[in-house]
């Protein structure tokens, strides 16, 4: 378990990986609310411009976090 600043958006698991990358990459992240959380069962993808993209195997979907506010 780690605690994340996660943003409050999610990409289902049924979208691919270069899917989650490019929703990273054109997202307003500014926009977007954060909520500090514990994630469990999920792995670090990718980092795109301070975001890190994560997948969550367990549960089947893609989150993202703020990597610019240092975790």
């Amino acid at each position: 378990m780690i605690k994340l600043n996660t943003f409050d958006a999610i990409l289902e698991g049924h979208y691919t990986q270069q899917e989650a990358y490019d929703y990273a990459m054109g997202m307003v992240w500014c926009e977007v609310e954060t909520t500090e959380q514990d994630v469990y069962h999920s792995d670090h993808l990718e980092s795109i411009d301070g975001v890190g993209v994560y997948y969550n195997w367990k549960a089947d979907y893609y989150f993202f976090v703020d990597e610019t506010t240092g975790e």
